[in-house]
């Protein structure tokens, strides 16, 4: 049986992890290493609705194959998010310095900004390129 760990997010809201799964955090790693987690450790600035959604991916990437095909299909699917849950868990990971999901979300980010970008032909012609 795995050690559990309790993460308190901003809003009060305990969650009650694997150690493997909060390991992933090099941040909460170190509070566990200088045995900080007597009343669970306390996210200042986690809301429990992104410290919900990263605790899903953690436990997901836990227990995967870092060359899982399957795993890469859901993380595409797993950052279809609304807008302001995208960049709450985007903030949240890249505060708990939660690698794997951080460069996740700057990937989609910079999709995101290429779409919505023109060069500067498109820009020439009038046209984003976008079909409205």
């Amino acid at each position: 049986m795995s050690k559990k760990i309790t993460l308190k997010s901003s809003d009060g809201i305990s969650f009650e992890v694997d150690e493997a799964v909060a390991l992933m955090s090099p941040r909460i790693e170190r509070m566990i290493e200088e045995d900080r987690t007597g009343n669970g450790i306390t996210l200042p600035n986690v809301k429990s609705a992104a410290l919900a959604k990263i605790i899903e991916y953690c436990k997901k990437h836990a227990e995967a194959n870092a060359d899982d095909t399957e795993l890469k299909a859901w993380d595409l699917n797993f950052v279809k998010l609304d807008k302001d849950t995208f960049f709450a868990v985007a903030f949240a990971a890249k505060d708990l310095n939660i690698r794997g999901l951080v460069n996740l979300m700057i990937s989609i980010l910079a999709k995101m900004a290429k779409a919505y970008t023109s060069t500067p032909e498109e820009e020439a012609e009038g046209s984003t390129g976008q079909n409205f």
